[in-house]
C-alpha cells in the first residue's frame, strides 16, 4: 500500500513512517518544514520521500495529496502543546491546524476515495468516570481548547468520510521528541526518589 503521513517531523509521525516502511509499504511523509526536520537518527523515515506541506493551506493540501495519490493517509500532524493551546493568542492557530487542517485533508481523501486514519486524543472526554470509554462513545466533554479542536477534527473525519479510523491516544513515546518516559528518566538522574501519581 501507498501511505501519505502528515507530521513526520514529530514523534508519532516519525515512528509511524518507520513502521510502515519496515513492513514493506510505500510511504511519503510531510511536515511544515521545507526538509525533514525530525530526529536525525538515520532511520528509514530520514531517507523516505518527503514533501513540505502546511496543512492549513487548502490548495496546497489538495495539490500535494492528489499528486501523491495514496491508498491511505495517516494524519499525525497536530497542535499538541495542550497548555499553550489555552493562550488567547494561540487559539486561532490551534483551531486552524487541528480543525481546518484536518478538514482540508479529509476533503482530499473523500475526493480520492482513500482511507484515512486520524490520530485523536482522550482529551475529547472529561476524564471522569470509573470505566473505560467504549470505542463508539459519543459522550464528549472536552475541557480545554486542545480537546475541543481534536474533537472537531474527529467530527470532520466521521461526518465526511466512510473509510476512516479514529485512534484516541493518551500520550505517545518514542526516540523522537519529548515524552513521559524520557521525562521520568531525566528526573531519575537528578532525584533520589521519583513519585508518579496514579489518579
Amino acid at each position: 500500500m501507498k501511505f501519505f503521513v502528515t507530521g513526520v517531523g514529530g514523534q508519532l509521525g516519525h515512528d509511524v513512517m518507520n513502521e510502515l516502511l519496515k513492513r514493506g509499504h510505500e510511504g511519503v511523509g510531510s511536515d511544515i518544514q521545507e526538509t525533514y526536520s525530525g530526529v536525525a537518527d538515520g532511520s528509514a523515515v530520514t531517507k523516505a520521500p518527503y514533501v513540505a506541506l502546511d496543512i492549513t493551506d487548502k490548495d496546497a493540501v489538495e495539490k500535494v495529496i492528489t499528486e501523491v495519490n495514496p491508498d491511505a493517509v495517516i494524519h499525525c500532524a497536530a497542535w499538541t502543546a495542550v497548555d499553550m493551546a489555552e493562550d488567547d493568542d494561540k487559539v486561532a492557530k490551534v483551531r486552524a491546524i487541528n480543525v481546518g487542517g484536518t478538514q482540508n485533508i479529509v476533503d482530499v481523501c473523500k475526493k480520492l476515495d482513500c482511507k484515512m486514519t486520524y490520530i485523536s486524543t482522550d482529551y475529547v472526554f472529561d476524564g471522569q468516570g470509573t470505566e473505560p470509554w467504549q470505542p463508539d462513545c459519543k459522550d464528549y466533554k472536552p475541557l480545554n481548547v486542545y480537546g475541543q479542536t481534536k474533537l472537531e477534527g474527529e467530527l470532520a473525519v466521521s461526518q465526511t468520510l466512510e473509510k476512516y479510523f479514529i485512534v484516541r491516544i493518551a500520550w505517545v513515546f518514542g526516540l523522537n521528541g519529548k515524552n513521559f518516559i524520557k521525562t521520568m528518566l531525566n528526573v531519575g538522574k537528578t532525584h533520589d526518589t521519583v513519585r508518579v501519581v496514579n489518579d
